[in-house]
């Protein structure tokens, strides 16, 4: 009796050990999918920390100029609402690179002070220039 339990025991670990390993090896599929995905989007990750270390020094210019990761965060979102579609991922990539570099500058400007806003502009400009390598180091 304890042998027919054994048996029954080992074949059903056997059948366990079996759905396992296929789960195992659908999850490195995926997981080899998620990674080729995030990689093409690096890009737009780059630009996307590149204005936001523009935006988060502002305070170095006035206190007064601090903005939170959550409202970036959703400037982010409203940028990947608005962006249009485009025909393949790169014309996708570019136009959210557009929208939410507009957005954010929109709403950057909106509150700082007017003599501000020319060095905000040149800020964002070089940061962007110089993320593209399209700047002379010299």
């Amino acid at each position: 009796l304890d042998d027919e339990q054994l048996i029954n025991t080992l074949k059903e670990s056997k059948v366990s050990s079996t759905r396992i390993e296929a789960k195992v090896k659908e999850a490195a599929k995926t997981n080899e999918i998620i990674s080729r995905t995030r990689k093409r989007y690096q890009t737009l990750a780059f630009h996307g920390a590149q204005l936001f270390f523009t935006v988060s020094d502002l305070s170095l210019i006035d206190p007064m100029y601090q903005y939170s990761m959550e409202w970036y965060q959703t400037l982010f979102i409203t940028a990947f609402e608005r962006a249009k579609n485009g025909n393949d991922l790169e014309q996708r990539i570019k136009n959210l690179k557009d929208t939410f570099t507009y957005i954010l500058y929109q709403n950057v400007c909106r509150s700082l002070f007017a003599k501000d806003i020319l060095l905000f502009s040149f800020l964002l400009c070089v940061k962007i220039m110089s993320g593209q390598q399209r700047l002379d180091p010299t």
